[in-house]
């Protein structure tokens, strides 16, 4: 930390120089005594004053500290408003996203249903049509039955016709035919 709190004030100085207006090149002084000052009573005379461009200097550093806090502190507030900004964002995106979600949730659900729907009419319809091929079977095989029976009836009828005929025939011929 001390070396930030060095390079910190090092650039405040840098500043305060390349802003001064009263065209000094001087840079204030570096280190300032930061233990209170104990005032010692002596005959010797008064202490030597300050001169006021080293007042003026921490002036300015403390200026420009100043200034320098207040710009961090419109900054910081900037990034906590595009913060909180971005938050708001998120939020509604979730919102949005879970919305969505509830929404794929019930298409899939009456896309299922439907499916299941199709599937049982499809069922039926099979069944139906597979029903209705049975019977046309069994009665197509009931006509055959019956035809191939007439058949049968049929050519009984025309062996006990040719008999009869052959009967009916006199002895001579019959032995011809």
């Amino acid at each position: 930390m001390p070396a930030m709190d060095e390079a910190f004030w090092a650039n405040i100085d840098a500043h305060i120089v390349a802003h001064r207006q009263d065209g000094q090149d001087k840079p204030p002084a570096a280190t300032f005594q930061t233990a209170p000052a104990i005032a010692v009573v002596s005959d010797a005379g008064p202490a030597p004053r300050r001169v006021a461009s080293d007042w003026t200097g921490v002036l300015d550093t403390l200026t420009a500290a100043k200034s320098a806090a207040q710009q961090q502190e419109v900054r910081l507030r900037e990034q906590a408003a595009e913060q909180d900004a971005l938050l708001q964002e998120l939020r509604r995106t979730q919102q949005e996203v879970r919305a969505f979600e509830q929404l794929v949730r019930e298409i899939q659900a009456q896309a299922d249903a439907k499916a299941g729907e199709l599937h049982a009419r499809a069922e039926a319809q099979i069944g139906k049509v597979q029903a209705e091929a049975a019977a046309k079977l069994q009665a197509m095989e009931a006509r055959v039955q019956a035809a191939e029976r007439r058949a049968e009836a049929a050519e009984g009828w025309l062996v006990r016709i040719e008999q009869a005929s052959r009967d009916l025939v006199p002895g001579e011929r019959r032995a011809a035919a």
